[in-house]
C-alpha cells in the first residue's frame, strides 16, 4: 500500500473484505447444501440425495447445525456490510486528510476484524466450540457497532 492515501487504502481493503466475507458465505452455504443432501433435506425431486431410510442421526444434526451457520450469517453479514459501506462513503467524503485517514484507519482495523470473527465463528460453530463461538460472535457484534459509529462520526466532518 506504500504511499498511497489511507482513505485509497481503506477502499480497497472494504472492497477485498467484502469479496473474502462473500466467499466465506458461499462455502457455508455449499456446505449447507452437503448437509442437506447427506440428510435427505434437499428438494424432493433432488433424487441424488440419501434416502430416508438411510439418513443418519449424524447427518441429521450436521445439517441442523450447518443451517444455524448460514442463519447466522444471514443474521449478521448483510446488515454489517451494508453499514461498512456506508461508512465508507462517509469516510471518502471528509475533506480534512488527517481526520479522513483516522476514520479510514478505524475502518480497516474494525472490518478486519469483524470478517476474521464471521471466519472464527463458522469454524467454531461447526466445531461445537460454545464458549470461542460467543466470544467471536461478541467481537463481531462489537465491530458492527463501531464501524457505524465511525461513519457515523465521519458524516459530521464532511463538508456542506
Amino acid at each position: 500500500m506504500g504511499n498511497t492515501a489511507m482513505h485509497i487504502q481503506a477502499l480497497r481493503a472494504t472492497a477485498t473484505l467484502s469479496i473474502l466475507l462473500w466467499t466465506k458465505v458461499s462455502f457455508t452455504n455449499l456446505g449447507l447444501g452437503g448437509a442437506k443432501m447427506n440428510a435427505g433435506g434437499r428438494a424432493s425431486e433432488d433424487t441424488y440425495q440419501k434416502p430416508a431410510d438411510e439418513v443418519t442421526e449424524e447427518a441429521k444434526v450436521a445439517q441442523e447445525r450447518a443451517q444455524k451457520i448460514v442463519n447466522n450469517d444471514l443474521e449478521n453479514i448483510p446488515y454489517t456490510m451494508a453499514i461498512t459501506w456506508g461508512s465508507m462513503l462517509c469516510i471518502y467524503l471528509i475533506e480534512d486528510e488527517s481526520v479522513r485517514d483516522q476514520h479510514a484507519m478505524a475502518q480497516i482495523v474494525f472490518y478486519s476484524l469483524f470478517v476474521i470473527a464471521r471466519v472464527g465463528h463458522s469454524i467454531a460453530y461447526a466445531k461445537g466450540l460454545a464458549y470461542p463461538r460467543t466470544a467471536v460472535w461478541m467481537l463481531g457484534f462489537i465491530c458492527t457497532f463501531a464501524i457505524g459509529i465511525n461513519g457515523a462520526v465521519a458524516s459530521f466532518v464532511v463538508a456542506s
